[in-house]
């Protein structure tokens, strides 16, 4: 995730008091080694929102895109003043799913910024060729601006002719 690091430093020294939250499907387990990888490449200190690995009442797996969309309500609804820079890949359906949101809940995003997956990513999260966007940015009239970039410089720049 070349450059996300700093994009984030950069996005939280223009406005340090902006709240940061990481929204993995990862599970918990998993928790321990995120937070050395985050505080080994510096990036801003902030909650992991994980969930829960194994079978439910209705499956052998949890639901990653459920996972997702009710920590993202629940963000909303604790957090009401909140205009939300949602940032995420192409890997776990975040572009739909932040779509989703920001039609859902417009006065909670403010932008969404999405990484956009090399090849071999792409192969590795889908198990297909990957797919080429139409246009690297992409929203509807009434919801917030999305931008894409293969990188957290080029994520960076983008946003900062934003915000």
């Amino acid at each position: 995730m070349p450059g996300i690091g700093s994009m984030y430093r950069a996005l939280v020294a223009e406005e340090p008091r902006m709240p940061v939250f990481y929204l993995s499907t990862g599970a918990w387990n998993i928790a321990p080694a995120l937070t050395r990888f985050l505080r080994r490449h510096d990036y801003p200190v902030g909650p992991l929102l994980l969930t829960d690995w194994g079978p439910t009442n209705t499956g052998w797996f949890r639901s990653g895109q459920e996972h997702k969309r009710r920590c993202l309500r629940e963000l909303a609804r604790d957090l009401p003043n909140v205009k939300w820079l949602l940032v995420g890949d192409e890997g776990q359906h975040d572009p739909d799913l932040y779509a989703e949101f920001a039609r859902l809940q417009p006065a909670h995003v403010r932008l969404r910024a999405i990484r956009q997956l090399t090849p071999g990513e792409h192969a590795l999260a889908h198990g297909l060729p990957m797919e080429v966007p139409q246009s690297e940015q992409r929203w509807e009239p009434d919801t917030a601006p999305e931008v894409r970039a293969p990188d957290g410089d080029g994520l960076g720049d983008k946003l900062a002719r934003l915000l």
